[in-house]
C-alpha cells in the first residue's frame, strides 16, 4: 500500500543561506551570480531531503509599510503599494496549471500571505526563508491539504495564524479535530527581547500576557501569541505543536537577533513541507 504523507523540514547553516538578498552574499556578485549561486544551493538541499530543489514555491507576502515621518502623500503611495495585491489573510492554492511550463518554480511570483496544497501534487515544495521568524503550517489531515505562512511578529499582531485556519476552513471544510498544526524553529521568548514595546505591536489583544517587562528588556513570547489564536479558533490543543529549537542560541540556524552580535548568524534558512508517495515510512522532523 502507498501512503501519502507531509514532510517538514528545515535548512541549517550548514546548507547555506536560502535566498537571494545581497547582504549575504560576497560584496560585488552580480543578480545573476546571486541567483546561479542560490540555484546550486537548493539543488544539493533538495537532493539531501528526496525532492527536486527547483520545485520550490515561496510566495510574496505582503508587509506592514513603515509610515513615520511621511508626508500624507508619501504615505499614501506606501499603502498603495504594500496593500493593494490582495487583503490581509489571502490564501492561493497551488494547482497543476499555476505551475505548467515552470522549470524552477523561484521564478513563479505568487502574491499571498498564505500559501496552500494538496497530495494531489506531490513533491511539490512550499517553503518560507526566515531568521527567528515562526513558519506555521496547518494541514487538513483527512483531506491531505497543508496551508503554509510566515508569522513573525507583524503578522501575528495581524492575527494571520487565525486567518490561516479560517483559510484551511474554506478551502477544505476541514473538523477542527482534523486540523493540525506544527510551527518550525522560532526565536523562543527566554533570549527574544526588546528594549520597549516593538513599532510592530499593533493589536495589544493578540499580545496579552505574550509581552513581559522585565527590568526594561521586553520577552516576546510568539509561542503564546500564536497558540491563543489557534485556540480561540476551537484547534485542539494535543494538535498544536511547535518546535524546540531556539534559533537565536541554537549555533545550526540563522538569527536576526543574534546577528547583531555574530555576524555568521546573518542569513535566511528554509522552513518547508511537501507531500511524497511513500511504499515505507518517510523521513520527516
Amino acid at each position: 500500500m502507498v501512503d501519502i504523507n507531509l514532510n517538514y523540514f528545515y535548512s541549517t547553516i550548514l546548507d547555506g543561506n536560502m535566498n537571494t538578498a545581497p547582504r549575504f552574499y560576497k560584496e560585488g556578485m552580480t543578480k545573476e551570480e546571486i541567483k546561479q549561486d542560490f540555484t546550486k544551493r537548493r539543488i544539493l538541499f533538495g537532493e539531501e531531503h528526496g525532492f527536486n530543489g527547483l520545485r520550490i514555491l515561496t510566495p510574496i507576502q505582503k508587509s506592514r509599510p513603515n509610515l513615520e515621518g511621511k508626508t500624507e502623500k508619501e504615505k499614501q503611495e506606501l499603502l498603495e503599494k504594500y496593500n493593494s495585491k490582495y487583503p490581509d489573510g489571502h490564501y492561493v492554492r497551488i494547482t497543476e496549471e499555476m505551475i505548467e511550463g515552470y522549470e524552477d518554480l523561484y521564478d513563479l511570483d505568487i502574491y499571498s500571505d498564505i500559501l496552500m496544497i494538496g497530495a494531489e501534487l506531490p513533491e511539490i515544495v512550499l517553503a518560507y526563508p526566515v531568521a527567528d521568524c515562526p513558519v506555521v503550517f496547518v494541514e487538513d489531515t483527512k483531506n491531505k491539504v497543508v496551508a503554509m505562512a510566515h508569522c513573525g511578529g507583524e503578522y501575528i499582531d495581524r492575527e494571520l495564524p487565525s486567518q490561516m485556519i479560517d483559510a484551511i476552513r474554506e478551502e477544505t471544510d476541514a473538523k477542527k479535530e482534523e486540523i493540525s498544526v506544527y510551527v518550525a524553529p522560532y526565536a523562543h521568548k527566554e533570549n527574544f527581547t526588546y528594549f520597549g514595546i516593538p513599532k510592530w505591536v499593533k493589536n495589544f489583544n493578540v499580545w496579552s500576557r505574550a509581552i513581559v517587562d522585565t527590568c526594561g528588556d521586553f520577552h516576546i513570547d510568539m509561542e503564546m501569541a500564536i497558540k491563543n489564536q489557534l485556540l480561540s479558533q476551537g484547534i485542539e490543543y494535543s494538535n498544536i505543536n511547535f518546535s524546540n529549537i531556539d534559533t537565536i542560541t541554537d549555533p545550526r540556524f540563522y538569527s536576526n537577533n543574534k546577528a547583531l552580535s555574530n555576524p555568521e548568524k546573518a542569513g535566511r534558512f528554509y522552513s518547508g513541507c511537501f507531500y511524497n508517495k511513500c511504499k515505507e515510512k518517510c523521513k520527516t522532523l
